[in-house]
C-alpha cells in the first residue's frame, strides 16, 4: 500500500512553492534543487494553508503562488538595531589615544618651528655678513667715484 503524501512548502520571498510528496527527498526533487532546504530551515511540512488542496489534487506537481514580493520581503526584514554607544572605558581609551596623538603632533610642530627659527637667525646673520662685506668693498669704490667726479667737475 502506498504511503499517503505529505504537504511540503518553502518560499523564496517572492513565490511560495508547495508540493504533495511522500518524503522530503521527493519534495526536493520536485522543486529541482540541490540544496537541502529543510536542513537550511527554509522548507517545512505543513498541515494547513491555501495550497494544500491543490497540492493533494496533483501529487508531485509544484504549486507556485506569488507572495508579497519585494515590499513584503523588506517589511519582514528585521529593523537594524541602533548601534550601542561605546562604553565609558572605551571612550576614555580613545580620548587618551587621541590626546597622545595631538600632544605628539604639537611637540613635532614646536621642534620644526625651533629649527626654522635657528635657520632664520642663521640666514639673518649671513645677510648681515654679506651686507657688511658689500659695504667694505663698496666704500673704497664709492670714494674713488666721488674723487673722479670732483676732478671732472673741477676741470
Amino acid at each position: 500500500m502506498a504511503r499517503a503524501p505529505k504537504i511540503f512548502t518553502w518560499s523564496d520571498g517572492f513565490h511560495r512553492y508547495t508540493v504533495a510528496a511522500t518524503s522530503r527527498a521527493k519534495a526536493l526533487a520536485a522543486w529541482e534543487t540541490d540544496r537541502d532546504l529543510f536542513k537550511e530551515g527554509m522548507a517545512q511540512e505543513i498541515t494547513e494553508g491555501p495550497d494544500i488542496n491543490a497540492a493533494l489534487a496533483a501529487p508531485g506537481t509544484v504549486i507556485r503562488r506569488a507572495e508579497g514580493g519585494l515590499r513584503a520581503a523588506v517589511e519582514k526584514m528585521p529593523k537594524p538595531a541602533a548601534p550601542k554607544p561605546p562604553s565609558l572605558a572605551v571612550v576614555k581609551r580613545e580620548l587618551e589615544k587621541a590626546q597622545a596623538a595631538l600632544d605628539k603632533l604639537d611637540r613635532q610642530q614646536e621642534q620644526v618651528e625651533k629649527a626654522l627659527e635657528v635657520r632664520r637667525r642663521e640666514l639673518e646673520d649671513e645677510a648681515d655678513d654679506l651686507r657688511d662685506a658689500h659695504e667694505a668693498r663698496r666704500a673704497p669704490l664709492a670714494r674713488e667715484v666721488s674723487r673722479l667726479e670732483a676732478k671732472l667737475a673741477g676741470a
